[in-house]
């Protein structure tokens, strides 16, 4: 359906869109909305322009003047008609009808043809690939899966949440993964009055993937886990998932020995008791020192240098935050130890 509203309705609107979206101009707007801009000003400024119903949200829908509306194909059918008579005055009711079942048989075939070339490729997804398994992860951490029912039309969301400083680099990695795996650009929102960012972009195969093959929850994520099918891939697998989990829900941070030296700690904690038990019992098998906390919030501890460096060579960090804290310990720990060596050289020289 195409609206055509009033003059003072349309600014409105555009001004509602551009606080919505929260740009400071059309420009602004046209690239949050994928729309172009030259079409997106016809809309704002031309008073016969109608347009489309989508693009007019539930919360200002009460407060504009509408004129008129139309279906989304009536300029289409308006032009038919024109184009129906001027053919009737040129070639007469007999030819135009003999011309009329010709096309209609050649459009028939051409339109076959068209939809046998949009037909989508059946979504193939390689559950063995650690792009894939940390994207999964990332989702695990801070991702969510969601079906958006509004005026008849269902979205299929996929979105993963951020903080809005230092999580930038991270995203735009994370949008790598998805244009490899997809084939498609995902949209990275900013969301400067909540301090966050998000990913969010609608995709129906991969989102009945992650559900129906995966039984990733749809809306409200109770129960996580990592899906059996993965975990029993064994560590070498499971590892890039730990790291997706680790970089949107861990944190490595300073804790304070009792004589003031830092203590490096890697924690990741969730509301999601069987699959923090997941992690816990893969790390043990593999090795590592790690403390295990159940209850309503679960959490896992590494602590130590060691432990550290253990996870940073098996494990690892694609985010630019968690890389700058540990570098910076370990350039502190280099620092410290140089200057340890150079005291006991200098009282084994005196």
């Amino acid at each position: 359906m195409r609206i055509l509203l009033s003059k003072d309705s349309k600014k409105l609107l555009f001004d509602f869109l551009k606080k919505e979206y929260e740009c400071n101009s059309l420009k602004k707007l046209s690239n949050k909305l994928n729309i172009s801009f030259k079409t997106l000003n016809e809309w704002a400024y031309n008073p016969q322009r109608y347009i489309p119903e989508k693009i007019i949200l539930e919360e200002i829908e009460d407060k504009l003047t509408i004129l008129d509306s139309q279906k989304d194909n009536w300029g289409q059918i308006k032009g038919g008609k024109n184009t129906y008579n001027i053919l009737m005055q040129r070639y007469g009711p007999e030819e135009f009808r003999r011309r009329q079942s010709n096309g209609g048989k050649q459009s028939t075939l051409v339109n076959r043809i068209k939809r046998i070339e949009r037909k989508e490729e059946p979504l193939k997804i390689d559950l063995k690939n650690p792009l894939f398994l940390e994207l999964y992860g990332a989702l695990l951490g801070d991702g969510w899966l969601s079906k958006l029912n509004y005026k008849e039309k269902i979205s299929y969301i996929i979105g993963i949440s951020g903080n809005r400083k230092l999580d930038q680099e991270y995203f735009l990695y994370l949008k790598e993964i998805f244009k490899i795996l997809l084939g498609r650009d995902v949209y990275i929102k900013d969301r400067p009055k909540y301090n966050s960012i998000e990913i969010y972009f609608s995709h129906k195969s991969f989102l009945y993937f992650l559900h129906n093959e995966l039984n990733f929850p749809i809306g409200q994520k109770i129960d996580l886990e990592i899906n059996p099918k993965l975990y029993s891939m064994g560590f070498e697998k499971v590892k890039y998932i730990i790291r997706g989990i680790f970089d949107t829900d861990g944190c490595f941070v300073f804790d304070k020995t009792p004589v003031g030296n830092p203590y490096p700690v890697i924690s990741i904690k969730m509301k999601a008791p069987r699959l923090i038990r997941q992690i816990y019992s893969i790390l043990i098998s593999d090795g590592f020192k790690v403390y295990l906390h159940e209850g309503y919030q679960s959490s896992i501890f590494l602590k130590g240098s060691k432990q550290l460096n253990k996870w940073m060579n098996e494990i690892g960090s694609s985010n630019k935050r968690n890389l700058d804290k540990i570098n910076k310990f370990m350039n502190l720990k280099l620092s410290i130890q140089t200057a340890l060596v150079a005291q006991l050289d200098s009282a084994a020289a005196s």
